[in-house]
């Protein structure tokens, strides 16, 4: 924006801060943070402990009584140990799959939105076009609840949906509280507010609209892209990697290591338990790895996936996009002085209107 004096409206901030980025530099943290921070040792601790006692039990066996200790050899476990390895990349590289999947389908959310914030203050009247901005605003921060397994309980109660709360109408908020999916309820009240994309807004021209009805056709296209982006996401929430591959793996992978003792014992005595406890700790995490990323709504730390991000995105852009081409604060319904930057009431006792599509919007 500009204006005179260097006071003029700043339409774009600074963007919001986006995921961590592991360097080769942070090596150092990394370590120091591995025993205290660690969520994926926290989460493998049990698992890790028990085949850290099978390691000393098996080097007790080996020192106490070594003639009738069972040495099993390293070829099979080698042999082995390869299809195992097989197995834990591919669950690894199957679960990655679905998280970067997750990520892409968050993107075409914040295209479809952007779509919809970009047509919207051409194609509806303005009054019609703000009541929907604030719904676009409003849609993916539904949508972080729903996937994060906190949709059940009403918008009010998460705290941070409470700025959110301010682009809700009382019967919208009610409306959307009362629905099982908070994004498609979202999606539902945007679709009333179109009703009229095939016929005209109250006190609009038959030609106006006419000439509209492109505009408002792509402002449902999108709408049903962002339907089915939410059908996408429900997909990867709900339909997890088969249970009997992940059980099979782990029993596979339990009995692998629980016999480790059985060869190293002899080999490298006492030396054994914490090699072994390294090898455990190594092929447990990258097993737990794949766990977390298989979820990337909710079982990853930090949002990982970034729908908080994706959500203050679209906010931005939506609000800003109102400002720079209708001079509209949506959160608020004001207008906004464009070489002051501040609200524009009445002045003079005559309401200042904006135009748009033929409607005067106080």
């Amino acid at each position: 924006g500009g204006g005179g004096g260097g006071r003029g409206m700043v339409f774009f901030s600074r963007p919001p801060v986006s995921g961590q980025r592991y360097t080769s530099s942070d090596w150092l943290r990394n370590m120091r943070s591995l025993l205290l921070q660690s969520t994926v040792l926290t989460r493998i601790s049990g698992h890790l402990l028990f085949n850290v006692v099978v390691a000393l039990l098996g080097a007790s066996w080996f020192y106490g009584s070594p003639d009738t200790f069972l040495n099993l050899g390293a070829a099979g476990h080698v042999m082995v140990g390869t299809a195992l390895s097989l197995l834990l990349v591919f669950r690894t590289s199957s679960a990655y799959d679905r998280f970067w999947e997750a990520r892409k389908i968050l993107q075409a959310v914040v295209d479809n939105c952007r779509g919809l914030a970009r047509v919207a203050p051409t194609a509806l009247p303005s009054r019609q076009g703000i009541d929907f901005a604030r719904m676009i605003v409003v849609f993916p921060y539904m949508l972080r609840l729903h996937l994060t397994n906190r949709g059940q309980a009403p918008v009010g109660d998460s705290p941070e949906m409470h700025d959110v709360l301010r682009f809700f109408d009382n019967d919208q908020l009610k409306t959307v509280d009362s629905h099982f999916s908070k994004p498609f309820a979202t999606l539902s009240i945007m679709n009333q507010m179109l009703h009229h994309s095939n016929a005209k807004f109250p006190g609009e021209a038959m030609e106006e609209t006419l000439s509209l009805l492109p505009q408002r056709t792509v402002l449902q296209r999108n709408v049903n892209n962002l339907a089915a982006n939410v059908g996408a996401c429900e997909r990867i929430q709900g339909c997890p990697v088969p249970l009997y591959y992940s059980r099979h793996l782990s029993r596979f992978l339990t009995i692998w290591s629980a016999t480790l003792p059985l060869v190293l014992a002899p080999m490298l005595h006492w030396w054994s338990v914490p090699v072994i406890a390294a090898i455990c700790w190594s092929l447990f995490s990258i097993e737990e790895v794949g766990h977390m990323v298989e979820e990337p709504f909710y079982a990853l730390p930090d949002d990982q996936v970034q729908t908080r991000r994706v959500a203050d995105v679209i906010k931005r852009d939506t609000v800003n996009i109102f400002k720079q081409q209708l001079g509209v604060d949506i959160e608020t319904r004001k207008l906004l002085d464009r070489r002051h930057g501040g609200a524009v009431g009445r002045q003079g006792g005559v309401v200042r209107p904006l135009m748009m599509s033929g409607m005067a919007y106080a």
